[in-house]
Order: C-alpha cells, then sequence, then structure tokens
C-alpha cells in the first residue's frame, strides 16, 4: 500500500508546475551563486592592499624621521619610545605586504589570526556596525568569532586563498546551514506540501475509496513526500557540494568552526568560545532539517484537514516558520516567564543553535543539538496526535465532499 501512494505522491508532485519551477530556479540560482555571486567574494578581515602600501610608506617615513630628528621620547602611557612604536608599525605592516605580494597565503592567514592593523580592523568594525545595526553585543560577538575562524584556517596544512577566502566546498555548506539555509529548505517545504493532500482530492488522481484507512493514507502521503523532499534537496545540496569542490577546492571536513555555550559572567569571554569540526556541524543539521521537514509536511496535513484550501495551509505555514522573526526577530526572548529554549520556532533557524548563537543571545548554554532533538521529537508527537484526531473530525468522506 505504502508504494502505490509513493508513486501517486511522486506523480503529483512531479507534474506540478510550481515545483517543477521551484526546482528549476533551485538548480539556476546554485551556479548563478557559484559563477556570478563567489568569485567576487573576500574574507571580512582581508587587507585592502593599496591602503596598506600607503599605511605602511607612513610608518616607514615616521620612523625615518623620528630617527633623524632624535625624537625617541618615551610614551608616558606605555612606556615605549615612538621611533620604536613606529618602528614595530612598520615592521608589521611589511609583514603583512610580504605576505600578499609573494602570495604566501599560510602566512597572511597566520598574521591574520592575531591581529589586524588598525585601519584593516576598523573596515571589519564598520562591516559589523552596518550589518547589526550598531548592537556592540552581536558586534563583539561576531568579531571574536572571525579571528576564532581564522587562527582555524591558519592551522590547516596547505591553506589556499579559496580556504582563507571560505569559499571551498565544505565552508559554503557551511556558511548555507548556519545561516539562512535551512529557512530556505523549509519554505520550499511548506510551499510544495501545502496543496498536496487538497490537490489530491480536487483531481481526484487518489479516490476517496482507497483501500487503507484515512489516517494511515494521510500518514504514507506525508512519509511519502518527506522522502520525496529529502531526495530532492540532498541531490541540490550534492551538486552544490560537487560543483564548489571542483571550482574552489573542497577544503577539510575537519576544519574548526565556532561553538558557544555561556557558563557565567560576562558573555562575551572567550571561555564560553569552543569549536567544533565542520563535518559534526553539517551532520547535525542535515538531521535537525530532515527532522523539521517531516514536521512541516505533517503541519501542512493537518492545517489542510482543518481549512482544507492550499493558499490558506500555505501562508499559514509562512506565518509559523516566520514566527520568531515576526516576534522576536532574535530568539533569546520566553514566552509567559518560559525560557526560550523550550519553544519549537527558536529552532527552525538550526545553525544559530548549533553555533551557539542563540546561547550567546539568551546568555544560556540550553540551547544545544540535544535539546533540538527533544523539542522537535515532542512537538512531533504532539502534532501526529493532534493529525489524528483531525482526521477522525473531517474524515474521508466529509474532505472530499468540502474540496472542490
Amino acid at each position: 500500500m505504502f508504494a502505490s501512494v509513493f508513486r501517486e505522491t511522486f506523480k503529483r508532485t512531479w507534474r506540478n508546475r510550481k515545483n517543477r519551477l521551484v526546482l528549476i530556479l533551485s538548480f539556476v540560482a546554485i551556479f548563478v551563486h557559484l559563477f556570478f555571486y563567489m568569485p567576487g567574494q573576500e574574507h571580512p578581515m582581508t587587507i585592502d592592499r593599496e591602503t596598506l602600501r600607503l599605511e605602511m610608506t607612513a610608518a616607514y617615513g615616521m620612523k625615518e624621521g623620528r630617527l633623524e630628528s632624535g625624537d625617541i621620547a618615551v610614551n608616558s602611557m606605555t612606556g615605549i619610545d615612538t621611533y620604536s612604536t613606529a618602528k614595530q608599525q612598520y615592521e608589521d605592516y611589511f609583514g603583512y605586504h610580504s605576505a600578499i605580494e609573494n602570495g604566501d597565503v599560510a602566512l597572511l592567514a597566520r598574521m591574520t589570526a592575531g591581529g589586524l592593523p588598525d585601519f584593516a580592523m576598523d573596515t571589519v568594525w564598520e562591516q559589523l556596525n552596518d550589518k547589526y545595526e550598531g548592537d556592540l553585543q552581536m558586534m563583539g560577538y561576531h568579531q571574536t568569532r572571525l579571528f576564532q575562524e581564522m587562527r582555524s584556517i591558519a592551522e590547516q596544512d596547505g591553506v589556499t586563498l579559496h580556504l582563507y577566502d571560505r569559499k571551498t566546498a565544505f565552508q559554503q555548506l557551511y556558511t548555507f546551514f548556519a545561516t539562512y539555509g535551512p529557512l530556505i529548505v523549509l519554505l520550499i517545504t511548506v510551499f510544495v506540501a501545502s496543496e498536496i493532500l487538497v490537490d489530491d482530492r480536487r483531481h481526484k488522481t487518489l479516490k476517496a475509496g482507497q483501500p487503507m484507512g484515512w489516517r494511515r493514507y494521510i500518514f504514507h502521503q506525508s512519509l511519502s513526500l518527506a522522502i520525496i523532499l529529502g531526495a530532492i534537496f540532498s541531490v541540490l545540496l550534492a551538486v552544490y557540494f560537487l560543483a564548489a569542490g571542483i571550482m574552489y577546492g573542497f577544503g577539510s571536513p575537519g576544519l574548526e568552526v565556532g561553538a558557544y555555550q555561556y557558563d557565567e559572567g560576562y558573555r562575551g569571554d572567550g571561555s564560553n568560545f569552543s569549536t567544533q569540526t565542520i563535518s559534526v556541524f553539517i551532520g547535525m543539521s542535515l538531521i535537525l532539517i530532515m527532522l523539521l521537514i517531516y514536521f512541516f509536511i505533517r503541519l501542512n496535513a493537518l492545517l489542510s484537514l482543518v481549512f482544507r484550501h492550499d493558499i490558506l495551509v500555505m501562508l499559514i505555514g509562512f506565518v509559523i516558520l516566520g514566527f520568531n522573526r515576526i516576534y522576536s526577530g532574535r530568539g533569546e526572548e520566553g514566552i509567559f516567564g518560559i525560557g526560550g529554549e523550550y519553544f519549537l520556532h527558536n529552532y527552525f533557524e538550526t545553525g544559530l543553535v548549533l553555533s551557539g548563537e542563540r546561547n550567546f543571545l539568551a546568555m544560556t548554554d540550553a540551547y544545544s543539538f540535544t535539546g533540538a532533538l527533544i523539542i522537535i521529537g515532542v512537538s512531533i508527537l504532539v502534532l501526529e496526535m493532534l493529525t489524528a484526531l483531525a482526521a477522525g473530525w473531517m474524515h474521508r468522506q466529509k474532505f472530499e465532499r468540502e474540496v472542490r
């Protein structure tokens, strides 16, 4: 019985023109991203070569000028004479300049991981200020993560420019899952799943007299769609990974990426920051996203039984998916005094959970992969019970009559 439902669900999904258009646009988006967007991208901590040259020249002139004039007075604040300060600055700039001119990316990564010239750090801070609208806490958090990331890159063997610029296949997958990737996947899931049950009734592909229980039929159809969407997303990600690997190199699955768990005291303290391997992060992301795909498919099935209109079901699904951004946009707020870690909407953006950004925002250690599994799992169980009740209320014949 499951095989027949799977075949019909696959046919209905594939024959839908909107679904085929989404699939085509997804492939187009992958290649536009790789061929047109990525070539021009640089790491946020990239040092502007021309500005570096000018600053190095100025530092050299200051060093030589003070040496010639004998103006080497000691700075009362630092206890270091002004000539030594200018000389040290020039040597630092010269080191960066030599690494860039000689194409020694490994040396550049090591130097950058240890600190940036003042003018380059000002540029990074301006970028963070624009992105986080003056939120000093978030700016400090992401500044720490940038240096943490660069240290991990510097520790790799055979550092390439693509690795430095975060373009390798593993790094791009990480960026996808750590930012908007999960929301994109779930938006497509809601879009595709919103009309499956209603569309069946409207087009009479699967007859009302299907020889299996109504609840079992809805479950089989939901499971079929979850498998189909999981396979489609897997193919898209595989194409993305392989194309990125061919163009920019695959990188290392053992590259360390950031993690965060708040302990106590100042949230920006370095002791709260840790690392995890990029392969572990990607693996955990895939597990959580597959569970959320199934959750939203079952949610759409429930909404279809209640509202029986595909557009309305889709809109409600979008609102639920975007609830966190509508409600707070951050994720640290509780509801009625209950901590945010107990609410499912804070786990839709899985990257913010697994990277620890939710922990930073809420000053807690409660957001974790295990916690996400528990919350999503409990939510699915509750949803299964509600769907079973709704299927009893909106039985097969009643649903058939009301969907035209």
